[in-house]
């Protein structure tokens, strides 16, 4: 996205209102992120599971796919 490499910081409120009020199109799942993007029902991997997540390497967190997740594709 265009402002992906701004330094932006914002408060829990702020976030939440954001996540409240917007709606992600998964379309195909080949740019939506499997752990780090509120795919399920407004919620990523990431909230739903936190101590899976937690597993994962840092490193390996933004690399799979929704897409490649569904095939069973490892990364």
């Amino acid at each position: 996205c265009a402002w992906s490499g701004l330094d932006l910081q914002f408060s829990a409120d702020e976030r939440a209102l954001f996540f409240a009020s917007t709606m992600m199109n998964l379309r195909n799942g080949s740019t939506a992120y499997f752990l780090e993007d509120r795919w399920i029902n407004g919620q990523s991997l990431r909230e739903i599971a936190l101590a899976l997540y937690n597993c994962i390497p840092k490193r390996r967190r933004k690399i799979r796919t929704v897409a490649q997740g569904l095939q069973g594709h490892s990364c």
